[in-house]
């Protein structure tokens, strides 16, 4: 009797489809998780340390409650709609109760702004590992930012960033640009990020409803005081035009770092909410901010103006495109406040679940914030050596990924030898014969 050869047993060709309900649950579950296990019981509390804006936050709310008309009786450092934030919470309530319901708030934007980062990764990685993934990252990156997260309205400027990273991954332009646009009339700085939707939208005509699209959001924002209460309006970029060169910046590393060698004199004032740096070249620094951040947005968008068809055609690459911007504005800025990096959060998840270094490098830079602020911030003020060489080494770190990015950005495609014969199934979830990131 002749027995029969052994048939060899192959996997399936494709790894399996992922499914958005069951990834967007992974992603709430986790975050919930994060917001109720681990914050409430990090060291320095929930909310021991983060007084100072919720403090703000309430003396608008109790404002309001009273009669007074915001931009109009009283000055408001923050754009019109971050106002209904910090009005929701209720007027005329104890200190703590403001503060949970605050924190509540913004526990909702958090979870949303998982829900839309788990459906981005399912839209861009429609089967393999990676969506499940990115929702495991956001919940990682929403524990190592901390507490600050639920104590800062910038929870709901990643929600933002969530919402128009969707929308371009799903060539939703116009739609990307209203999200923009109410993220101008919350924190200003998203506008920085409308060139990109008019590169991906192609010919200047078709920059018309974008265009459009972004105006009008923005002017909802803004209408209602641009009559009544222009000065009030124009103090919101007045305020921040003026302010000084902030302790955390990255341009104020160097002088920081001659503070903690001996080899230059550093004092630190407080101002406009914040502590600044009072040195040599303080000031010329804080000067050349715009410049320097114009600059650095100005190489990005030349080197993702050159893989624009890349970029169409590869919407991964989306992510990290958001990211480097977003990078810019921080590491050139005058003011680079912790609560900056809650920013990073979603599309850091997204750029994590395909690079691994890029979200290495990331994580350890919001785990590094979280370190120096809150729990060591009184020793940062009073420039105690070992705390100024964290900040140095963080600020250094954020450089550096910024730098990282857009090399990531600017390198050519890989392109296989002659006679390369691809796996049949790649690990990370791309089919070698169709990447499955592309959206018809």
């Amino acid at each position: 009797m002749i027995a029969e050869p052994r048939r060899e047993t192959r996997g399936p060709a494709h790894p399996a489809a992922v499914r958005p309900v069951l990834v967007v649950l992974v992603t709430l579950a986790l975050t919930l998780a994060v917001l109720v296990a681990v914050l409430p019981h990090l060291r320095y509390g929930l909310h021991g340390y983060f007084s100072s804006d919720i403090g703000n936050y309430q003396a608008y709310a109790d404002q309001i409650g009273q009669g007074l008309k915001p931009y109009l009786d009283f000055d408001v450092e923050y754009p019109p709609l971050a106002v209904p934030l910090f009005r929701l919470p209720g007027a005329g309530i104890p200190y703590e109760v403001f503060m949970r319901r605050f924190s509540t708030e913004m526990d909702v934007a958090i979870l949303l702004a998982g829900a839309l980062v788990a459906l981005s990764a399912c839209a861009l990685w429609p089967r393999g590992r990676r969506a499940y993934l990115a929702g495991v990252f956001y919940a990682l990156g929403v524990a190592l930012i901390g507490a600050l997260i639920v104590n800062r309205y910038d929870a709901a400027v990643a929600l933002v960033v969530a919402v128009f990273v969707l929308c371009l991954v799903r060539r939703w332009h116009t739609a990307a640009a209203v999200a923009l646009g109410v993220g101008f009339a919350l924190k200003i700085t998203p506008v920085a990020l409308l060139p990109l939707v008019l590169l991906l939208s192609g010919r200047p005509r078709r920059w018309l409803w974008p265009l459009a699209g972004f105006a009008a959001a923005a002017l909802a924002g803004f209408w209602p005081y641009l009559f009544t209460a222009p000065g009030g309006v124009w103090y919101v970029f007045q305020y921040h035009l003026q302010r000084p060169l902030q302790l955390e910046s990255v341009l104020g590393t160097p002088m920081m770092l001659g503070q903690a060698l001996g080899a230059d004199w550093v004092e630190v004032g407080s101002s406009y909410g914040s502590q600044q740096l009072i040195a040599r070249g303080a000031d010329l620094a804080a000067d050349l901010s715009g410049v320097l951040t114009f600059g650095a947005l100005v190489i990005v968008y030349v080197v993702l103006l050159s893989r624009r068809a890349r970029l169409r055609a590869a919407p991964d690459e989306l992510p990290l495109a958001v990211l480097t911007l977003l990078l810019a504005l921080l590491a050139f800025g005058k003011v680079l406040s912790p609560q900056y990096f809650i920013w990073l959060v979603p599309v850091l998840a997204l750029v994590a679940a395909k690079d691994w270094l890029l979200g290495t490098m990331g994580g350890v830079v919001l785990a590094m914030t979280q370190a120096e602020y809150p729990t060591l911030w009184g020793h940062l003020v009073d420039l105690d050596r070992p705390v100024v060489a964290l900040l140095v080494a963080r600020n250094l770190l954020l450089l550096a990924l910024f730098c990282a990015t857009v090399w990531r950005l600017a390198r050519p495609p890989w392109r296989p030898q002659p006679g390369y014969r691809p796996a049949t199934q790649d690990p990370g979830g791309d089919s070698p014969a169709r990447s499955s990131c592309t959206i018809p």
